[in-house]
């Protein structure tokens, strides 16, 4: 906001930060997936999460993925329990998507 962009020049946006930005979200650091209860979408800006993207190339498949996801792990919560068995917390890392370095390993039971 209120910053100029000389032309032709190239900007990055960075979803890892948007997504943790302090402006946009309250406790940024913190895990807290209520924030997207129905009831509380209104209050989050189009802009401050982009899961798929944002603008006229947006992910085609965003609302499949989301449909597609939910499915999924309604299927395996059903069954099975996931624990985390790593020694430390997972380290995010941002490659092409952000991803737990070294693996996110898992100890599966059945519930």
């Amino acid at each position: 906001r209120g910053m100029a962009v000389p032309a032709g020049a190239s900007l990055l946006v960075m979803p890892w930060l948007v997504h943790r930005h302090e402006t946009l979200w309250e406790q940024p650091g913190h895990f807290r997936p209520e924030r997207f209860l129905p009831d509380r979408r209104e209050r989050i800006d189009r802009f401050a999460f982009l899961p798929f993207g944002a603008g006229p190339r947006v992910c085609i498949g965003a609302s499949f993925a989301m449909q597609e996801g939910v499915i999924a792990l309604a299927a395996l919560l059903r069954h099975l329990r996931f624990d985390f068995a790593g020694v430390r917390a997972p380290r995010p890392v941002q490659k092409i998507t952000v991803q737990p370095e070294g693996g996110l390993p898992m100890r599966v039971s059945r519930r």
